[in-house]
């Protein structure tokens, strides 16, 4: 199963839906708090003090902004949002930042139920807008973003961060990307988490992904897809072929075992033997020739 990347692909989509402020802002992808390997994992964008930012996403904004994100395969729980506020608490303790020039920002994919009415019962909370939920009480300012509620105008880039966008949306993200930089981790993202979407679009058009993506994206996005998928596919085979050398060298080893102990290994017997590739199944087979009375009681642990 493919580790989908969603932290870069989050910062990207922050810093489109926030370019027409991108030169008032200071992207930190992650931040290590201490000298020791103490890092967050969080998105922070330091904004001018002076500057003021219109976008609904952003109106809370202060000048140090901590956003905790949560993929579409996750959910954001009460644990993580106290979390996130204890990381802003330690962020501008260490780096000697007042609180009251903090903002956080919990941003999550899908309603967050539980969270919501946990919120509820302790502070006012009310939806600026929709997908924006306003969390009053706290020592500063504290919002709660859900990618699926926010507008598909308004917030493209968020709310397509998902993993069940239909053809029509996939199209548009992938038209949407065409001419910008630095979008490549915010497509992969896309691509890995629609996979079955995206394979199912292949077959229907009859193209390979690299084309798809050269279609919607431009020649320059086919090049690099083509390029990494070559180097995936490289690594890949290197893996698989590592993977068979070891399998064939527990292989011969159980076979040693067996013609050691019985002398003889039926025929279909070994060339089951020789057809498993499981590592784990291959040294269980292993420790049984070992110990087993029999070559007929080793035959029906195989089976």
């Amino acid at each position: 199963m493919v580790r989908i990347s969603w932290h870069p692909a989050v910062v990207q989509a922050f810093g489109n839906e926030l370019e027409e402020c991108r030169n008032d802002l200071t992207f930190e992808a992650e931040h290590h708090l201490t000298t020791e390997p103490l890092r967050i994992d969080v998105l922070i964008i330091k904004k001018k003090r002076d500057v003021v930012i219109k976008k609904n996403i952003a109106q809370i904004f202060r000048q140090y902004n901590i956003i905790e994100y949560k993929s579409p395969t996750d959910h954001v729980s009460v644990e993580d949002y106290h979390k996130t506020h204890v990381y802003a608490r330690l962020y501008a303790a260490l780096n000697k930042v007042s609180i009251n020039d903090l903002s956080v920002t919990v941003a999550t994919t899908r309603h967050p139920r539980k969270l919501l009415t946990f919120l509820e019962k302790q502070f006012k909370v009310h939806q600026e807008q929709s997908g924006i939920y306003l969390v009053e009480g706290e020592n500063y300012p504290t919002q709660v973003i859900v990618g699926t509620e926010l507008s598909p105008t308004d917030n493209f880039w968020l709310n397509n961060l998902r993993n069940d966008l239909t053809d029509e949306q996939l199209e548009q993200v992938f038209m949407a990307a065409k001419g910008r930089s630095s979008m490549n981790a915010y497509i992969d993202a896309i691509i890995h988490a629609n996979a079955e979407r995206m394979e199912e679009l292949q077959m229907k058009k009859r193209k390979s992904i690299h084309e798809l993506i050269g279609e919607w994206c431009g020649d320059q996005w086919r090049a690099e897809g083509e390029a990494k998928g070559r180097a995936v596919g490289i690594a890949e085979g290197e893996a698989r072929g590592e993977a068979r050398g070891k399998a064939r060298g527990k292989i011969e080893a159980l076979l040693i075992i067996l013609r050691a102990r019985f002398r003889r290994v039926p025929a279909d017997t070994e060339k089951e033997i020789r057809q498993m590739t499981d590592p784990i199944a291959l040294d269980s087979w292993t420790v049984h020739a070992a110990t087993c009375a029999s070559m007929d009681e080793f035959v029906q642990a195989l089976k």
